[in-house]
């Protein structure tokens, strides 16, 4: 066997590598470019007609999750010319390697970034001393952070070792409530799926400026909902925030924890005046809320969904293609509903070669080779796909010609690239 014979399934890998790396870094830039307008839509209703609207600011972030499912819409190749940069983009990452791989390690960069960040806290906790304190175990750091909550399947909650020893029981129950709000309340998984989003679109500049605000529209809700889980007596806790951030206010230490306190002076005094203007709210409102705003999302997520291409689209008809001597290739007959004038037999094609003849146009060529291509499959228009083929000499007589055959469909690469 020779070292090329070798080297094929090496160079099948390599191949197929760079067909995910085309086929994933489009959808994922796609994906990337319609949320710019998204997020900024989302910037400017938090900002104005939901101002005022704790829960419903919160809620509206959740738009950014289906952006995920806009990769693969079919409108982008109805020849509008508002979706031009989107099939500008698919090229690029087809045309140029340094295009789809740059993303690749744009995204690679992010995620490896993120996991040393969670890595740092982690290890750092695990060597925390713990206690229990209104039948809450808490992680006590001898740093002065403020408390924060850390973890998505198995939260953590951290109290610096100053704040467990100057304030009352009443007080530290008061700040473990707020914690425990965030966790039950879910913020903990939604910031971790924000990063990922984060990543996936790191060439999005608006992301990294919107991050601070989803944390501040979180923080209002935690701090709404622990008001009134507390008695509703807003003046105590804005009490106990002030006095926390009185033993803190040297800190000097910044951990990667999603919710760890305002970072200036004035983030502390908006989030005051956000307790100061508490108003109670009902339950029963909160839920409506929230089931509309899932069902909003299931909605968006069938909508696209069904005006999406399929994962993988199986091609119909036949085309034949003439070759000629000099290795030029030109379509001599095309059908999308036909089926090819052929017989298979195992690993053998056998053509009707009359049948073959009467759909050639008067003037096809009788020298070179003809191509009969058919049941292939595409990823997207213009991205992944095979066909079939077989070949018969131009000058082929008899009633039939026979040619091997290897159906792709039974290719092993072939059914992993229908499948991702």
């Amino acid at each position: 066997m020779s070292a090329w014979s070798y080297c094929a399934p090496l160079r099948l890998a390599l191949s197929m590598i760079d067909f995910c790396a085309v086929y994933f870094m489009t959808l994922l830039g796609r994906c990337a470019i319609f949320s710019l307008p998204v997020l900024g839509i989302i910037l400017l209703l938090r900002k104005t007609v939901l101002q005022h609207s704790t829960f419903a600011k919160g809620a509206v972030w959740a738009a950014m999750l289906p952006v995920l499912l806009v990769g693969r819409l079919g409108v982008y190749y109805s020849g509008g010319r508002l979706y031009l940069p989107l099939l500008l983009w698919q090229s690029w990452c087809a045309g140029y390697w340094w295009v789809r791989y740059g993303y690749l390690a744009g995204v690679t960069v992010s995620f490896a970034v993120m996991a040393q960040r969670r890595r740092k806290l982690h290890r750092m906790l695990r060597g925390l001393p713990t206690e229990r304190i209104d039948g809450q175990r808490v992680y006590l750091c001898p740093l002065t952070v403020s408390p924060f909550t850390a973890g998505v399947f198995r939260p953590k909650i951290v109290l610096p070792t100053l704040a467990r020893e100057q304030l009352d029981d009443s007080e530290l129950c008061t700040i473990l409530l707020h914690e425990q709000t965030h966790i039950r309340l879910g913020h903990l998984l939604y910031f971790s799926l924000w990063e990922v989003l984060c990543a996936l679109f790191w060439v999005n500049p608006l992301l990294c400026l919107a991050t601070p605000k989803l944390k501040e529209d979180m923080e209002q809700i935690c701090d709404a909902v622990t008001i009134q889980r507390n008695g509703g007596d807003a003046l105590d806790y804005g009490g106990v925030i002030l006095k926390s951030m009185a033993l803190l206010r040297d800190t000097s230490v910044s951990l990667p924890a999603a919710f760890a306190g305002e970072r200036d002076f004035t983030d502390a005094r908006r989030r005051m005046r956000r307790v100061r203007d508490y108003r109670p709210y009902s339950r029963r409102g909160v839920r409506a809320l929230a089931a509309s705003a899932a069902g909003l999302q299931l909605f968006a997520v069938l909508t696209l969904h069904g005006v999406s291409f399929p994962r993988c689209t199986n091609l119909t008809g036949f085309s034949i293609l003439h070759v000629s001597e000099d290795v030029r290739f030109t379509t001599v007959y095309e059908s999308e509903t036909e089926e090819p004038p052929l017989m298979l037999n195992g690993d053998v094609a056998e053509v009707d070669c009359a049948a073959f003849r009467a759909l050639l146009p008067e003037d096809a060529p009788q020298d070179g080779y003809y191509y009969i291509m058919w049941g292939g499959f595409m990823k997207l228009p213009g991205i992944g796909g095979a066909l079939n083929s077989i070949w018969i000499d131009a000058c082929t007589e008899g009633p039939t010609a026979s040619a091997e055959f290897q159906d792709i469909n039974d290719q092993f690469y072939v059914k992993l690239a229908k499948w991702i």
